[in-house]
């Protein structure tokens, strides 16, 4: 969906089908492999990075939740920081949008390929990830629509797999393993409180409200069914990362795990069930390959919808029908660009890919929250405060901030959190041209033009052009 406006679209989800939506775009490699990362970090310690990250996520979801519902007529994220913030706040937000769906692709071909070499390691990954970056570009043009039915299957599949490893584990912890497990909490803290921290930023990145603020337009009834949503899709987000973690570092010690394979794969061959991991390995791969795919049709749709709203080369659209042929192409050509870094980094490309993608998803959750602090002004509440909604944005805006700062502690987040502000301080100064150019002097429109600044400065407005 877009941010402009366009046509409407049959209204047929409830807060059931949102929460489903949110558990089948958030589990990827974002869970299924980076979670190795945060453990290595923190050890058991992860579990309270899980329940910090879980809890800021809850009040990003409580203010797009606020969002959109007084702004119903809109249908994305950008439709709303558009109404609230400004033109250019909605131009920042849409081009963060596409970028961290393209770094997203990045990072899930990338674990796409670890999962591969599980069973040929021989195989060089730059090799895999080009492979299957040009497999999904091809599903997109020709076959999505069969992937999208089959999408909600998938998600069964994924957390079918998630409930059955914690129900494996706790089998093991229960009848089977004691002596094993009773040592696998201990120590709760082996890298200290600085492990946590490190922890901290990766296990935020795990949870996503992409799908939330994707599908929040097409609900039937927003009043009943978007403030369920938001709370029961943190809930199922918390319990589906809580239970499997808590149950993988309660068996398996946290210093076997590693990046370079699914801890939940090392978690079974640690409890001498092999078959069981190549099982979940081949799950896991699905699981990833079904996130890629949505990644690449979401940065394709927000690619050509920034060109239909002249804030992309108009090129993208041109003398197409209803595929935004150009728009994939463009989208595919870098993702397949950036991953040729695999060739230099082939073991620290997934750190550097999937800790990007969570700084650019917080510019996005910035913007929510930012948008939320700003309508609880008086000057937007006919004079009153909304304290309600300063402390919901405030709390999560400062704890954005805290989690920014402390992945400064780590060399992969810190260079991927100066290319989100730079990226980010760019597009604000695109985005402030881009305005300026729509409001070019045109025939009748001089004094706009010359009012653009103050008009930009002083609040929000729809796009005039």
């Amino acid at each position: 969906m877009t941010g402009g406006k366009g046509e409407q679209r049959p209204k047929n989800l409830n807060a059931f089908s949102l929460i489903f939506l949110g558990l089948g775009s958030t589990i990827g490699s974002s869970f299924f492999l980076a979670s190795g990362m945060a453990i290595r970090a923190a050890g058991p310690a992860v579990i309270l990075g899980y329940i910090f990250s879980g809890f800021v996520f809850y009040l990003v979801l409580v203010s797009l939740g606020y969002l959109a519902l007084k702004y119903r007529q809109r249908e994305s994220v950008r439709g709303y920081v558009e109404e609230a913030l400004g033109p250019t706040g909605a131009f920042i937000t849409g081009w963060n949008l596409w970028l961290t769906s393209l770094v997203g692709m990045v990072s899930e071909a990338v674990a796409m390929a670890i999962y591969t070499r599980f069973w040929f390691p021989w195989l060089p990954i730059w090799i895999l990830v080009m492979a299957y970056g040009f497999l999904v570009a091809g599903i997109n043009y020709f076959g999505v629509d069969i992937v999208d039915k089959f999408e909600g299957g998938l998600t069964v599949i994924k957390a079918g797999s998630v409930l059955a490893f914690t129900g494996v584990m706790l089998y093991i912890i229960l009848a089977r393993r004691i002596a094993v497990a009773s040592t696998g909490l201990l120590p709760f803290f082996p890298n200290g409180l600085r492990g946590l921290s490190q922890a901290i930023v990766v296990t935020t990145f795990a949870y996503g409200a992409g799908a939330l603020a994707a599908a929040v337009g097409d609900t039937r009834n927003p009043r009943r069914a978007v403030p369920l949503a938001t709370a029961g899709m943190a809930l199922a987000q918390a319990l589906f990362f809580l239970l499997p973690v808590t149950a993988l570092v309660a068996v398996t010690p946290w210093f076997l795990i590693s990046s370079q394979s699914s801890p939940f794969v090392t978690g079974l061959e640690h409890a001498g069930i092999r078959l069981g991991g190549s099982v979940l390995n081949a799950i896991v791969l699905v699981a990833s390959s079904s996130v890629l795919l949505g990644s690449m049709f979401t940065a394709v749709t927000m690619l050509a919808s920034l060109a239909r709203d002249r804030e992309a080369p108009a090129f993208l659209i041109a003398g197409e029908g209803e595929k935004p042929v150009k728009a994939l192409v463009v989208t595919a050509g870098v993702m397949l660009l950036v991953s040729l870094l695999a060739i230099f980094l082939p073991r620290h490309i997934y750190q550097y890919a999937v800790t990007a993608t969570g700084y650019f998803s917080f510019v996005n959750w910035g913007a929510i929250l930012a948008a939320r602090l700003y309508l609880s002004l008086p000057t937007k509440n006919e004079g009153r405060l909304d304290t309600k909604g300063l402390v919901v944005a405030g709390a999560g805006l400062a704890g954005l901030t805290a989690i920014s700062l402390l992945g400064l502690t780590m060399p992969e987040q810190r260079f991927s959190l100066l290319v989100m502000v730079a990226s980010t301080l760019i597009l604000l100064v695109i985005g402030i041209l881009v305005k300026r150019e729509k409001l070019a002097p045109e025939a009748g429109n001089r004094e706009e033009a010359a009012g653009w600044l103050e008009r930009l400065l002083g609040g929000p407005g729809r796009n005039p052009a």
